[in-house]
């Protein structure tokens, strides 16, 4: 089985699958956050992936959501975050906070920046959570950080922009997966500078639907098209 180095993961389909099922959108999202955690373990015990990347809220979803269902995603993840954080650190993998962190609660911020301070270990393994991120976004604010610091901006190189974005000099992403494929067949931005050469995976199960054997037919969809990955060759 050829595994995807780093995985990333597009959730989508909480609202429609509350409306659906009869359930709150509070609800439906801590369904999927909670199967999320499943995901990451499952990753990272049954499989030889490195970095497991989650978006959790984007840049232009944050800004759209009413202030009450907003400051919900911001505190809900830490109630069913325990068990996960001792996960993490009995097997050693790093927790990365990416995007713009300007824009989440001074709480939540300090949470996860605490989380991520933690969750520091000398491994090659990977957490990464996307908060209030736009691939627009980290693009601008990484350009606007090396002109603090480079003068002359005609120079840059691919190294220098890739490592003055969000995720750093953590490998690219070779699989996105991305649920509710019948109403979004799109990346709406994310990863805009990482994905390029990615695969992308698109189910048609909604976010709280997405389950271990979800996961396990994208892996192994992964595996088929390996063969055919013929770039740079």
């Amino acid at each position: 089985m050829q595994y995807p180095k780093h995985v990333a993961i597009i959730p989508d389909g909480n609202r429609t699958r509350a409306k659906a099922n009869d359930k709150t959108v509070a609800e439906a999202y801590m369904i999927s956050y909670e199967k999320a955690i499943e995901l990451i373990i499952h990753t990272f015990t049954e499989t030889d992936i490195k970095i497991f990347t989650l978006r959790w809220l984007s840049t232009e979803n944050g800004q759209k959501r009413p202030k009450e269902e907003f400051d919900f995603l911001m505190t809900m993840y830490k109630i069913v975050d325990e068990d996960l954080d001792e996960f993490m650190k009995e097997h050693k993998i790093n927790f990365k906070v990416i995007g713009n962190l300007k824009g989440i609660t001074d709480d939540f911020r300090e949470y996860l920046l605490a989380k991520q301070q933690r969750n520091t270990y000398n491994t090659d393994r990977y957490f990464v959570f996307a908060i209030n991120y736009g691939g627009r976004d980290e693009i601008i604010r990484g350009i606007q950080k090396l002109a603090e610091t480079k003068k002359d901006l005609t120079t840059l190189t691919e190294e220098e922009i890739s490592n003055s974005l969000d995720l750093g000099d953590v490998p690219p992403i070779e699989l996105v997966i991305r649920t509710k494929w019948d109403q979004a067949q799109r990346t709406s931005g994310f990863m805009s500078w990482r994905i390029g050469y990615a695969e992308l995976y698109f189910t048609g199960k909604k976010c709280p639907e997405f389950d271990i054997e979800s996961y396990k037919k994208a892996l192994v969809w992964f595996n088929e098209m390996a063969d055919l990955r013929n770039y740079w060759k």
